[in-house]
């Protein structure tokens, strides 16, 4: 015989991650990623120069300020195809 179980209702359901922490995480890729990117290339075209960090800057700045929007209008794109394509799936 087995013994019946309850089950908490607040463990059943999973909780959701605040928007603030995805939108934390997003910012810290982007930071990384594009910093690190942008450090080489400039390393790479100018050397370390006086303007070395002036230079790998703006790179930068202009780096996220594109880069940051097309992203997130490919990641809408991607998002709706993917629902798209599984609801029809199922």
């Amino acid at each position: 015989m087995s013994t019946p179980q309850s089950v908490n209702p607040d463990m059943a359901l999973p909780k959701k991650t605040p928007v603030i922490y995805k939108i934390l995480v997003m910012v810290s890729i982007i930071t990384i990623v594009g910093g690190s990117l942008t450090g080489i290339m400039t390393y790479v075209n100018v050397g370390v120069t006086k303007q070395f960090y002036a230079d790998w800057f703006t790179s930068f700045i202009s780096a996220v300020l594109v880069m940051a929007p097309v992203g997130l209008v490919i990641m809408t794109l991607m998002h709706k195809l993917v629902n798209k394509l599984l609801l029809r799936a199922y």
